[in-house]
């Protein structure tokens, strides 16, 4: 787990709290866009959309409803292959959820799914990459104000508009030029708020007990498939024992990390739900 006083505003806890903060939204997506956002209906960290108990929900890291726009915001560190066809699920999965408040279809909102990338998704060296649905035949537009942006915040430099440059320069490599000064203090006063850094230890806690717990129930399905087949016996107990060795292993790491940032003992036991003596075990052994 990465120190407190090292993550910075690409990380997925400091982005979707501090992005909570209207006015820091609004600034954000005004340097990234150059546009100006003039009221916010909804604003939302984090927002979950499941449609139906049968099909994939999804997490979005920031929801933000205007008067005639939505716009989802994620910020991805980690270079997927399947990262297009995703940006077509949330275009879909927002529309379908905007339908399901009663909105007939001519009153769909333009929306914009955004992925701010530390990489180049397009592989053509530029800052930015945008795409609207076309007519094949004449390449005009359909009109279905369907939006997908791709930034790549390596190409900082080829950024023309220098508010952009400046903010990708910053999320790139942290540096803090004029024009990005009033995102990098909101930044440091967010930080400044948990010294300790504790709700992104919680945070990052809760995602890994999700992961375990996760990854668990597919082996445990997997199991009883392959059990049905008469493909494997007997093996559950020592995959269980298996994936329980991982998370004891994990947690050590964590419980590590979080003595490097100067929590105490109690602190970490309550974040971590493990008692004090076993986590003064890991400090004596931090040591060695």
């Amino acid at each position: 787990m990465k120190p407190w006083k090292d993550v910075t505003l690409t990380d997925d806890y400091l982005f979707s709290q501090i992005m909570k903060d209207e006015e820091f939204c609004k600034l954000f997506l005004e340097m990234l866009m150059g546009i100006k956002i003039t009221k916010v209906i909804y604003l939302e960290a984090q927002k979950e959309v499941n449609l139906f108990p049968q099909t994939k929900g999804i997490r979005m890291d920031v929801y933000l409803e205007g008067d005639d726009e939505i716009y989802n915001i994620e910020m991805q560190t980690v270079h997927k292959t399947n990262l297009v066809k995703r940006m077509r699920y949330y275009h879909s999965a927002i529309d379908v959820d905007s339908l399901l408040r009663g909105n007939p279809y001519d009153q769909l909102k333009k929306s914009y799914v955004i992925f701010i990338c530390n990489f180049d998704l397009c592989g053509d060296g530029l800052p930015v990459y945008e795409s609207r649905t076309v007519w094949k035949q004449n390449g005009r537009e359909i009109g279905d104000e369907q939006i997908k942006v791709v930034y790549n915040t390596s190409a900082f430099e080829k950024a023309e508009d220098p508010r952009l440059r400046a903010l990708l320069q910053y999320l790139s490599t942290t540096t803090v030029t004029d024009e990005a000064r009033p995102i990098a203090d909101k930044v440091a006063a967010f930080k400044r708020l948990f010294p300790d850094g504790r709700p992104h230890m919680k945070y990052e806690l809760d995602l890994y007990d999700k992961w375990c717990e996760g990854k668990a129930e597919g082996v445990k399905e997997g199991i009883e498939i392959g059990e049905n087949r008469g493909l494997i016996k007997g093996r559950e107990e020592g995959i269980q024992q298996g994936i329980q060795q991982g998370r004891q292993e994990s947690m050590r790491d964590i419980v590590y990390a979080a003595f490097e940032q100067g929590l105490s003992a109690e602190v970490i036991a309550s974040l971590t739900h493990m008692p004090v003596d076993e986590v003064e075990k890991l400090r004596e052994t931090s040591r060695t």
